[in-house]
């Protein structure tokens, strides 16, 4: 039976916003897709078909893709293996699941590799699998869905990247957001924000959830997401002209002006906070941009 789990980052932090003009006066962004470098698109879409649900596509009959029921994941076809993506602040892209242990033990008959195994959390579970590049995907049963569900990112600073993303993308995080990095080494630092049903997760990149959880180096540096195996994340508003304006006004770096890409989407690259390469494309929101 098909499903749509690409598992939520363990959402204990999350806090679901309504999508209004958030107080910095910043109209909100959409969420557009995630795109990932593959060394065989075919068999991305199939994983990602298979194991939840997500609709195989030829984006703008140009590029090989999948719609997920809140965005996009585009593909582009790379020659080499991409980076691993634990280099990069990109911790992993997720669906919420119902049931855990059942979607877990279902995922290891059917041959799934795991990055980390079926894990408590609170009355939750989660789970991280592997992608067909080493792209790490998480179920997680906090929504009680089969929706994509959230994109998890490591941070330097979780205030800093959350006033970022308010500023720059008129996300809302709770006021808890912008406090500092707590003293007691065995709390967790971090704070989610939502945008059309897609959370956007963020976590101290030295803390972690479980114990489960592979420990990655102590005050490592993060490494741009470009060229690994989630490449950039995408936000959409329907005009951007002045979005870019805005955005060079307020000293956001640009990586590329506006152009239209080969994939037919209009758009400009932007650097986030932590190397993250983001794209923000001209489309109308989900679902009338799907048609529009």
């Amino acid at each position: 039976m098909r499903r749509a789990v690409l598992a939520g980052g363990l959402l204990v932090v999350l806090v679901v916003s309504v999508l209004i003009r958030p107080a910095t006066g910043t109209t909100p962004a959409h969420f557009h897709h995630v795109h990932v470098n593959a060394t065989n698109p075919a068999k991305t879409q199939e994983f990602y078909e298979k194991t939840f649900g997500a609709q195989p596509i030829r984006f703008k009959g140009t590029v090989d893709g999948l719609f997920t029921s809140r965005g996009f994941i585009l593909i582009n076809k790379v020659d080499a293996t991409p980076r691993d993506i634990e280099t990069t602040s990109i911790r992993h892209i997720g669906w919420a699941g119902i049931d855990g242990p059942g979607e877990f033990a279902g995922f290891k008959a059917r041959g799934a590799q795991f990055h980390t195994p079926l894990t408590p959390l609170g009355q939750n579970w989660f789970f991280y699998m592997f992608g067909p590049d080493r792209e790490i995907a998480e179920v997680y049963t906090g929504d009680q869905n089969h929706l994509f569900n959230h994109v998890h990112y490591s941070v330097e600073d979780v205030a800093k990247t959350a006033d970022w993303y308010e500023r720059t993308l008129g996300m809302t995080f709770p006021a808890s957001a912008k406090g500092p990095r707590p003293t007691d080494p065995a709390a967790r630092w971090g704070t989610s924000a939502r945008l059309d049903g897609v959370s956007f997760v963020l976590i101290y990149k030295d803390h972690y959830y479980a114990d489960s959880e592979h420990r990655l180096p102590v005050g490592r540096t993060l490494q741009t997401t470009k060229g690994s195996a989630i490449d950039h994340v995408a936000f959409s508003y329907e005009n951007l002209a002045p979005e870019f304006e805005r955005m060079k006004a307020s000293g956001v770096t640009i990586v590329d002006p506006i152009a239209v890409r080969p994939d037919g989407v209009k758009s400009f690259f932007i650097a986030g906070p932590d190397a993250v390469l983001l794209e923000i494309v001209e489309a109308a929101p989900i679902p009338d941009g799907l048609w529009r």
